[in-house]
């Protein structure tokens, strides 16, 4: 998975529709820390078990695999938090977000707190397929 800054548009499928990028973490990127409410927590669990735009293969979590580095296949790390889909979101506003399904785990294990924009676009907005 490609790092994308937060509100940065979204480039990691160029045919994709024009969306600002939320969650895409790394390790080698500070992100914003905090507590993110709750209700948008359970939204973000429920969106993430129907992701859009599935991907070939699993990106594992990069923050849990450096605290504790899993067997030399991945497959064989089931505790390794992971994830192939996406999920965007549609605010009222018509500003698209594409995010991580694993920016659900992000937030609950990691404290990432995504911008505020977005939050109100989990609490208010609509699943948007992210297809073009």
């Amino acid at each position: 998975m490609a790092h994308i800054a937060d509100l940065a548009p979204y480039d990691y499928d160029r045919e994709a529709p024009d969306a600002l990028a939320v969650g895409w973490l790394d390790e080698s990127a500070p992100f914003a820390t905090g507590a993110c409410p709750e209700d948008v927590t359970v939204r973000l669990v429920e969106l993430a078990a129907h992701p859009v735009r599935l991907m070939r293969g699993y990106h594992y979590c990069q923050f849990c695999w450096r605290a504790a580095p899993p067997p030399q296949f991945l497959r064989a790390a089931p505790d390794v938090a992971h994830g192939n889909g996406e999920i965007w979101i549609t605010a009222t506003d018509g500003t698209i977000y594409a995010a991580p399904v694993l920016i659900a785990h992000y937030i609950d294990a990691h404290s990432y707190l995504p911008p505020i924009g977005f939050v109100e676009a989990v609490r208010t907005g609509a699943p948007t397929e992210g297809l073009s």
